[in-house]
C-alpha cells in the first residue's frame, strides 16, 4: 500500500486574531482622536484669527480717529457754545460702559461733492456688549437725529479711558483741552483687559483762531499806516527839494543878468 501524507496549513488561532483586531482598534482610535483635536485646533485657531482681525481693524479705526482729534467745542441747544472739547462718562448717549465722543478733522470729501466739511462728530458707544462707532452727517446734527452706527469689536465687557494731562495719566479731567495722549482699557469675552495708548497731535488751543486774525488785522492796520506816513513823507521830501533847485535857478538867472 502507497501512503499519502497530506501537507497540513497552520493558519492563526483565534487568540492571535483577536489580538490583531484590539490592535488595529487601538491604532484607529488614537488616530481618529487626533484628527478630531487637529480639526478643533484649526476650528479655534481660524475663529481666533477672525476675532483678532476685527480687533485690529477696530483698534485702527480708534487710532486714525483720535490721531485727528481737534479741539472744537459743541454747539449748545441755546445758541451759545460749550467749554469743553470733548465729553467722556458712562452717563452719555445710553452707554452700558463709558463712552468718548469728540470732533476729528479729515473726512474726505473729494471735490466738494458733498455739501459739507471735513470736520466729523464722533463718539463710540458700547451697547448690547459692542464697541460701536456713531458719526453724524454734520458736526452740528439737528436735535433728535439719529447717528450712523457701526459695530467696531464685538463681545465688550467694559471700557475705561484715561488721558495724559499734565505730564501724569488721569481717569477724569475737565475737559477744556485735548490731552497729549488717551489710554483705552477695553475687557472682552474670552481675552481679558486689553490696553491700548493712542498718541493724540498737538494742535491749535481754543479760540486761538480768533487771536491770529485778530493779530493779522491790527498787522495790515500798522503796516498800511506806516506805509502811508512814509510815502506822505517822502513825497513831501521831494516837493521841496524840488522848490528848493527851482529858486537857485531864478536867483542864479538874476545876477547873470
Amino acid at each position: 500500500m502507497y501512503s499519502i501524507k497530506t501537507k497540513v496549513i497552520a493558519g492563526f488561532t483565534l487568540l492571535e486574531m483577536l489580538v490583531a483586531i484590539a490592535i488595529f482598534a487601538m491604532l484607529g482610535l488614537a488616530a481618529n482622536t487626533v484628527l478630531h483635536t487637529v480639526i478643533q485646533n484649526d476650528t479655534a485657531t481660524k475663529e481666533f484669527s477672525g476675532k483678532l482681525k476685527s480687533m485690529q481693524q477696530g483698534f485702527g479705526a480708534l487710532e486714525r480717529d483720535l490721531g485727528q482729534m481737534v479741539a472744537r467745542t459743541p454747539r449748545l441747544l441755546e445758541g451759545g457754545r460749550g467749554t469743553t472739547v470733548f465729553q467722556t462718562g458712562s452717563d452719555i448717549l445710553d452707554s452700558e460702559s463709558e463712552a468718548l465722543v469728540f470732533f476729528r478733522l479729515g473726512w474726505l470729501n473729494p471735490d466738494g461733492l458733498l455739501p459739507r466739511g471735513s470736520i466729523q462728530s464722533v463718539a463710540y458707544v458700547v451697547q448690547d456688549n459692542n464697541l460701536e462707532r456713531w458719526y453724524y452727517p454734520y458736526p452740528e446734527p439737528e436735535f433728535g437725529s439719529e447717528p450712523i452706527k457701526t459695530i467696531v469689536i464685538k463681545d465688550v465687557i467694559s471700557v475705561e479711558y484715561s488721558f495724559f494731562m499734565e505730564d501724569k495719566w488721569e481717569r477724569k479731567v475737565d475737559a477744556t483741552k485735548l490731552p497729549k495722549a488717551i489710554a483705552m482699557e477695553i475687557e472682552l469675552e474670552g481675552y481679558g483687559k486689553i490696553q491700548r495708548k493712542f498718541l493724540l497731535s498737538t494742535g491749535a488751543p481754543v479760540g486761538s483762531g480768533s487771536n491770529n486774525n485778530g493779530g493779522n488785522n491790527n498787522g495790515g492796520n500798522n503796516s498800511g499806516n506806516n506805509s502811508g506816513n512814509n510815502s506822505g513823507n517822502n513825497s513831501g521830501s521831494s516837493n521841496s527839494g524840488s522848490g528848493g533847485g527851482n529858486g537857485s535857478n531864478t536867483s542864479g538867472g538874476e545876477g547873470e543878468g
